[in-house]
């Protein structure tokens, strides 16, 4: 059986620049569907993959820092710069967010603007080591494995995983400590059905976000991959105006 792996995504198009990344057990595949959107109107977009991401074994990205994620992020906005990009924007789905908020904080002038979608910014009650659980056995059901094999896997990443979700959140806690220091405009986004995380903890981050104007669009009807969700057009033309709101350079 072939199994097409995803990969990252990169099309260069205009001067405007946009990185995209992906969430906690996705992948570049989370956001392809406004990567399309934003290439039909001539931005460059950019969706590394998170180390550990797109393989056919969970256990790769329970084996990576949190802080590694983070570099992936830095090196993506480098590359970026590398390649003569003046002025980008970085935003992510859920974990992807919390990485692009961070990037948010660290007053690089080439950032001018970003955000999150479905991100748990501030401490939150969220359902996401069962969603991992349920990933991994999905994978793994494609795998050669006894039952007893599957099983031992399975219990060690149920383990391996609220381990490194302590992580993400001790990340996640050191980002909300700074967020309040963001000068760039954001752009928040919010799923009303959200099934991974309280989906009113968006309003703690847009009050935290006290320096800046910030944009939150609410969508009642989306569950937490608000990318491809029942509102998926009105999310990206949201995107999409407040991505033309911000002082590009056009010269």
């Amino acid at each position: 059986m072939q199994i097409n792996l995803p990969k990252p995504l990169f099309e260069e198009h205009g001067k405007k620049a946009v990185i995209l990344l992906h969430a906690y057990s996705g992948s570049p595949n989370d956001v392809r569907m406004l990567c399309r959107f934003l290439e039909k109107v001539n931005y460059t977009i950019y969706s590394p993959m998170f180390s550990g991401h797109g393989t056919m074994d969970p256990q790769d990205i329970l084996e990576q820092k949190v802080s590694s994620w983070f570099q992936d992020t830095q090196n993506a906005i480098d590359r970026l710069k590398a390649k003569g990009y003046k002025q980008l924007t970085v935003f992510g789905l859920s974990m992807g967010g919390i990485m692009a908020m961070d990037a948010l904080t660290q007053k690089d002038p080439t950032i001018i603007g970003g955000g999150c979608f479905c991100s748990p910014i501030f401490k939150t009650d969220t359902n996401v080591p069962e969603n991992f659980y349920r990933y991994a056995k999905g994978v793994l059901s494609y795998a050669d494995l006894s039952a007893e094999e599957l099983d031992k896997r399975l219990t060690r990443i149920a383990q391996d995983s609220k381990e490194q979700l302590k992580e993400i959140e001790n990340f996640s806690e050191s980002v909300s400590e700074k967020v309040s220091t963001i000068k760039k405009p954001v752009f928040l986004a919010q799923a009303g059905q959200d099934q991974m995380i309280d989906a009113s903890t968006v309003f703690k981050t847009a009050q935290a976000l006290e320096q800046t104007k910030t944009t939150l669009q609410w969508y009642p009807e989306s569950d937490h991959v608000v990318t491809i969700g029942p509102e998926r057009k009105q999310f990206e033309k949201d995107v999409l105006a407040y991505l033309e709101s911000l002082p590009w350079n056009e010269e």
